[in-house]
């Protein structure tokens, strides 16, 4: 009588065994798939309503995106990153500063605007940072010009420009001269962006809502360069000849403007005899 149980015994076990191995199977194949699963576009258990855009395929650094390489997916909002886009209308056409992977959110850190006057990509080239209708132009400067060479760039100056001057000593005598050495000076231009100092440049927000009088935001900061000998201004193509024009007939000089001030008041040129008292006696009358 004790073989037919010992038999049952053992058959029971091998069942229990059978089906230990098969819930254990079962739990692996259920592990796999929720850590199969993308996590970094859920959000965890957040509720999958919030827009972002995201790359399709792979997009390599200095790529022009077109509308084939991107998508909108719906993520859980704490899923989104700060910089994401949500409309594939503002991605076209922008150019990656960096290589965006299959399904990554697409963010205003990694694109930039493409120049209107430049058909190549580079991150902080400066035909990035240029904006639509200006030119960049460089100027040369000394360490005083250049406010002790603590302009950076992104902020914006007033181009000061003072002349010597030539006058006809003897009204007898045409060929008769005489130099006034730093005699005028006239604020040439008012809020002018400072795109480079030196070789440097920094990145603007392409999505920044200008401040006032339409200056940028710089995205970067950049290191003071006492010892530059060029600034690259942002000028119109008939300021850019107004600049040009003054640097080879007076010397530049730079004035910081504070960060958002952006007024433009009406100035005169003003000459040496302006910073004389009105009433001052003239010394060769007695």
């Amino acid at each position: 009588m004790a073989r037919p149980i010992a038999s049952s015994r053992a058959g029971a076990n091998r069942k229990f065994i059978l089906f230990a191995l098969v819930l254990g199977a079962l739990g692996a194949v259920l592990v796999y798939a929720a850590f199969s699963r993308p996590q970094s576009l859920t959000g965890g258990g957040a509720a999958a309503n919030t827009p972002v855009v995201v790359a399709k395929t792979d997009i390599p650094a200095r790529t022009k995106i077109t509308e084939s390489m991107i998508e909108v997916r719906l993520v859980g909002a704490d899923a989104r990153g700060a910089l994401a886009f949500t409309d594939t209308a503002a991605v076209v056409g922008q150019v990656t500063r960096f290589p965006i992977a299959a399904s990554e959110q697409v963010l205003s850190s990694k694109v930039v605007t493409l120049a209107a006057t430049s058909g190549t990509a580079g991150g902080r080239s400066l035909s990035f940072v240029v904006p639509q209708g200006k030119r960049g132009i460089a100027i040369k400067v000394t360490e005083v010009a250049n406010a002790g060479g603590l302009i950076l760039p992104g902020d914006y100056v007033d181009v000061l420009v003072v002349y010597d001057i030539e006058f006809q000593s003897d009204p007898k005598d045409p060929a008769s001269r005489e130099k006034a050495d730093s005699y005028l000076v006239q604020t040439l231009l008012q809020n002018v962006e400072v795109l480079a100092v030196q070789q440097t440049v920094v990145d603007v927000v392409p999505e920044a809502t200008p401040t006032a009088g339409d200056q940028r935001v710089r995205n970067s900061e950049a290191k003071a360069v006492p010892d530059a000998i060029t600034v690259t201004l942002a000028l119109s193509p008939e300021d850019a000849q107004k600049i040009y024009l003054a640097e080879s007939n007076g010397r530049i000089r730079l004035a910081l403007r504070p960060f958002g001030d952006a007024d433009q008041p009406s100035l005169t040129h003003m000459i040496e005899t302006d910073l004389f008292p009105k009433n001052l006696p003239n010394p060769f009358l007695r």
